[in-house]
């Protein structure tokens, strides 16, 4: 059996204000052109599908053709819900379309609701469950435990663990999460979950799992040699850019779990220049295609620097200078996103814009208890 971990696909997302509606349309191209080459049994998909609770009508419907597109190979897909996915959106009519061979588990009870892998029609090769994103203040209480990440998913594990081993023993078990795994490296455009490091959890909490496959980071990267990240598929950031993009193949053979990566192409040019302004400028006509920051290491500042580059350089979205008396960092009027901030700092923006002074504990308090109330489950 052939399986292919993926996750963060964050549909409708932009880059800094550019849109990537056919960046990853053509990663979707990618993703279906790939599993039928491959022979791939089952797609996993952890967390983060969309960018945002309400994705624009373009997004879903890309989803949609995907999807589609998928399951006419032959191919059966598991997904999870994420942060920044509206659990009740994503999970509409979940139970209506799992016998069509796609799998959405996003509510919290949906984590005792495995998925049976098997290919041939006979015993599972393997099982999965998909654990959705936990908000721990909404959800510790009906596990009766700490108001944590580690507490909230240890208990969501523990009942994994227990319902494996009672309907499916000796079965490998695949585990799907969407979290911040501790000893892993983050990126820059990823939305904050936690506060003073309680968000953290150890990759301890999924033992007993023969394989962990996690969403939240975008940085492909192995924890242990079965907790890993698959990252996103398009970089979400210019750091991210200058790792490479891959995907994660699982082989489930008789002898256990074989893992590789699948190399993801990379689907539109984003690049960091370094350089003095003399520099840049000169060598404008090479990144005139690309998506583009700026890292000026002129001493001093140069009158006019953004406006005669952002002549030469069509994709300028970030100019900075890193060897100035003071170093500062200058975005592209009307192209930074706030899609890395969390809720709370978006709000705080918003009063400090409007009422001219930052939001106070009161305030962002009953911003954040509203905030929870919208999104609390119902089921």
């Amino acid at each position: 059996m052939r399986i292919l971990h993926t996750s963060d696909w964050h549909l409708g997302r932009s880059f800094f204000g550019v849109d990537q509606h056919d960046v990853h349309a053509r990663f979707l191209d990618f993703l279906v052109d790939t599993v039928e080459a491959e022979r791939i049994d089952v797609v996993l998909v952890s967390g983060d599908v969309y960018d945002r609770a309400i994705p624009p009508q373009e997004s879903l419907e890309l989803f949609d053709t995907a999807v589609g597109r998928l399951l006419a190979a032959g191919t059966r897909v598991v997904v999870s819900s994420g942060n920044h996915d509206s659990f009740m959106r994503l999970g509409m009519g979940r139970r209506l379309v799992d016998t069509a061979g796609l799998h959405l588990r996003t509510r919290l009870s949906d984590i005792t609701w495995p998925v049976p892998l098997s290919p041939a029609g006979g015993d599972p090769e393997a099982v999965v469950y998909a654990i959705p994103y936990l908000e721990p203040a909404l959800v510790h209480s009906r596990f009766g435990v700490e108001r944590t990440h580690t507490a909230v998913l240890g208990a969501a594990m523990e009942r994994i663990r227990e319902h494996a081993g009672a309907h499916h023993p000796g079965v490998p078990l695949l585990v799907m999460a969407h979290a911040f795994v501790s000893g892993a490296v983050g990126s820059e455009s990823e939305r904050d979950i936690g506060i003073g490091g309680v968000g953290v959890v150890p990759a301890a909490v999924f033992a007993g799992a023969d394989y962990a496959a996690l969403g939240h980071l975008h940085r492909p990267q192995s924890i242990t040699p079965t907790v890993r990240y698959s990252g996103s598929p398009v970089p979400l950031s210019f750091t991210e850019a200058l790792t490479p993009k891959q995907l994660v193949l699982l082989d489930i053979r008789d002898a256990g779990i074989e893992l590789s990566a699948v190399p993801v192409p990379a689907f539109s040019r984003i690049e960091t220049v370094r350089g003095t302004f003399a520099d840049v400028l000169a060598r404008a006509a090479e990144h005139e295609d690309a998506l583009v920051a700026v890292e000026l290491t002129d001493t001093e500042r140069v009158d006019g620097a953004l406006g005669r580059l952002r002549a030469v350089l069509p994709g300028l979205i970030r100019l900075s200078y890193v060897n100035a008396a003071q170093p500062t960092a200058l975005e592209v009027p009307d192209a930074a996103t706030a899609a890395a901030r969390t809720d709370t700092e978006v709000f705080s923006a918003f009063v400090d814009d409007v009422a001219g002074r930052p939001a106070r504990p009161g305030e962002r308090t009953r911003f954040e208890t509203a905030l929870a109330s919208s999104r609390r489950e119902d089921a």
